[in-house]
């Protein structure tokens, strides 16, 4: 039988095993930057973002790799990742969200 004493001294390392075990097999939360884009920010990135499908795709992952960031998780109007009434598609900014 285990005294007292080397329980003291067993516990600590057990724990520390358990710990990076949880580090290594564990899934980590996957971070997210958003951006907001000027819908006349003179380049034309509207056109495409405004629509989902390979043309936007495409901007918004240049968008992201050009910022330091991975691929783009999601994009499109501002008023679809708010919930806001969208009154006028000119003035409306658009969002591109990238993975780090």
């Amino acid at each position: 039988m285990i005294s007292a004493k080397a329980w003291v001294a067993v516990i600590p390392l057990v724990m520390g095993v358990l710990i990076g075990a949880g580090e290594i097999g564990g899934v980590k939360a996957e971070q997210v930057q958003s951006y907001q884009i000027s819908a006349n920010d003179g380049y034309g990135l509207s056109d495409c973002l405004s629509s989902v499908g390979e043309c936007g795709q495409v901007v918004a992952d240049a968008w992201c790799e050009a910022h330091g960031h991975g691929s783009a998780v999601s994009y499109g109007p501002q008023s679809r990742f708010e919930g806001a009434t969208k009154i006028s598609t000119a003035s409306e900014s658009y969002v591109v969200n990238c993975r780090d």
